[in-house]
């Protein structure tokens, strides 16, 4: 308990260094990219990095990913650190079918395992050292590029599905976690649904991208795949998704959809995030955090094209602070 107390008492003080809304308005409404970099800098963001927003955006990354490392052994927290080893495995197992030997543009910063570590058990094809979820992936992967065409897609879609199977498993004790999770899912889903009728994709197609573990199951996709798009609307509308399906429906807009995912999953620490008792100021941080790296990389990528401001705020989030 004593451990949980001063990983969420750090994560307390650390939220006095988010941008919050002020500054990230400030950043929208900027007159161009160059202001809003100035608004970073003089905000401490990225520890004045040279190399513009990405290597501002890098440097805050393994910040955060220093931080969760403070936080490894709380119940449910080490879910978070596993998207970046799903992520480095997903562009290690790339780069070895693409025959690319250094990786390193590719990669987040280490989650629960090493970067070396993976990369030596990735481009060697010996997967035993690693998580069982995870290693079952990549041998189902090698298996299949051996007899079929190899698809950076297939791989993404295998290591989803073991990854929401493994943050599942681990957060199963911290509810409020478990919980972002499965939002996660269900969004996910929606999503690979929504896309594949734009593009014609098939109910085959679905099936083998759905990914278990969410409120709604196949069956309630599955009848909707011929249907009109009003009718998809009006169905979705009443289940965990509603909310994002809604925001969606008027401009067919992808980017609320994926706001109101972000802001639902936020709101689950939000209003706990002063029990210094539970992982929710830690979580609540984290998710936050992200939120706000993708913030700003989104407003620097539109304003450096000189895009509309409506277009820019189309796509923001809730703030935390």
């Amino acid at each position: 308990m004593s451990e949980l107390i001063y990983v969420a008492s750090i994560a307390r003080s650390l939220e006095n260094t988010l941008l919050g809304s002020e500054k990230i308005t400030r950043m929208v409404f900027a007159e161009s990219y160059e202001d809003a970099l100035k608004i970073l800098a003089e905000s401490g963001f990225g520890n004045m990095s040279e190399g513009g927003v990405d290597a501002m955006i890098a440097a805050e990354e393994l910040k955060l990913a220093r931080f969760m490392k403070e936080a490894e052994g709380i119940k449910g927290l080490e879910s978070f650190a596993l998207r970046n080893d799903y992520h480095n495995a997903k562009a290690l197992m790339k780069a070895k079918y693409a025959g690319i030997e250094d990786a390193s543009f590719m990669l987040a910063p280490a989650g629960t395992l090493e970067v070396d570590a993976l990369k030596d058990a990735v481009m060697n094809d010996e997967y035993g050292a690693l998580p069982d979820l995870m290693a079952k992936a990549l041998a189902e992967i090698d298996a299949a590029f051996a007899s079929a065409p190899r698809s950076g897609r297939h791989i993404d879609e295998v290591l989803d599905k073991a990854m929401y199977a493994h943050v599942l498993a681990v957060s199963k004790k911290a509810r409020s976690i478990e919980k972002y999770w499965r939002i996660e899912i269900d969004y996910a889903n929606t999503q690979i649904f929504l896309r594949l009728r734009k593009s014609g994709g098939s109910e085959r197609g679905f099936k083998d991208a759905f990914i278990s573990g969410g409120e709604i199951g196949i069956d309630v996709f599955l009848p909707l795949m011929e249907e009109t798009d009003e009718t998809v609307i009006e169905k979705l509308s009443y289940t965990c998704v509603g909310r994002g399906i809604r925001e969606y429906a008027p401009l067919k807009s992808f980017a609320r959809f994926e706001a109101c995912k972000d802001d639902e999953q936020l709101e689950i620490f939000k209003k706990d995030r002063y029990d210094l008792f539970g992982v929710a100021p830690v979580a609540g941080y984290y998710v936050a955090k992200k939120s706000e790296l993708k913030a700003v990389k989104m407003i620097t990528t539109l304003l450096k094209i000189g895009a509309e401001k409506a277009l820019i705020k189309e796509r923001l989030r809730e703030f935390y602070v």
